[in-house]
């Protein structure tokens, strides 16, 4: 198959973003990749990261190519879960505590976790183009965003327990057992004495 070709193949069943070793990986050599560039098929939207030229970047699916431990957390996954309506500036991915990238990408604020809390909670969700990225379930963000060391806005935690109270897919038991975790049970029964 012609690589260019394939090239067009790949980014179609990725929902026109590529990572460099999606590339390689499927032997589209670094001539054909910067022939693709030359020639508008693609262009590099990141390091390491291309994207179809006639598509808009899908900045959080990018990101997570990039950084693939970080998983998409507090109020980024509250605007995920459609549980804030507030686009958030920065998109708030959590890392391992440990974890050393010291040319993190402005786009993202960054938050450190201990890994036996690092690992709980992952789920995925559909990014707006359609690509799959990890992200923290809303019943551990609605928990973690009570820590006081996350510094979430009030009226931000209200409207998103406000919004999780009226959905029939919310489940209090897990939120309560998160809560526990991040030892914020009694904040968390606060808002949901009031809302339920």
């Amino acid at each position: 198959m012609d690589q260019q070709v394939l090239i067009k193949k790949l980014a179609a069943e990725h929902n026109g973003t590529l990572t460099h070793n999606q590339l390689i990986n499927n032997n589209v050599s670094s001539y054909n990749i910067n022939l693709a560039l030359k020639s508008g098929l693609l262009e590099r939207t990141r390091s390491g990261i291309y994207q179809e030229s006639d598509t808009t970047e899908d900045i959080f699916y990018s990101l997570q190519q990039k950084y693939k431990r970080g998983v998409y957390s507090l109020e980024t996954a509250l605007y995920l879960w459609d549980l804030s309506d507030q686009y958030p500036f920065s998109l708030d991915m959590t890392f391992p505590r440990g974890y050393n990238n010291a040319n993190l990408d402005l786009d993202i604020k960054a938050h450190y976790q201990i890994k036996t809390l690092q690992d709980i909670g992952i789920t995925e969700t559909k990014s707006f183009n359609g690509n799959t990225i990890k992200v923290y379930s809303p019943e551990r963000t609605l928990a973690e965003i009570l820590r006081t060391v996350n510094m979430v806005d009030i009226e931000t935690i209200t409207n998103a327990y406000k919004t999780w109270t009226k959905s029939n897919k919310k489940d209090i038991n897990v939120l309560m057992d998160f809560a526990e975790k991040f030892k914020v049970a009694d904040k968390a029964n606060s808002y949901l004495e009031v809302l339920l």
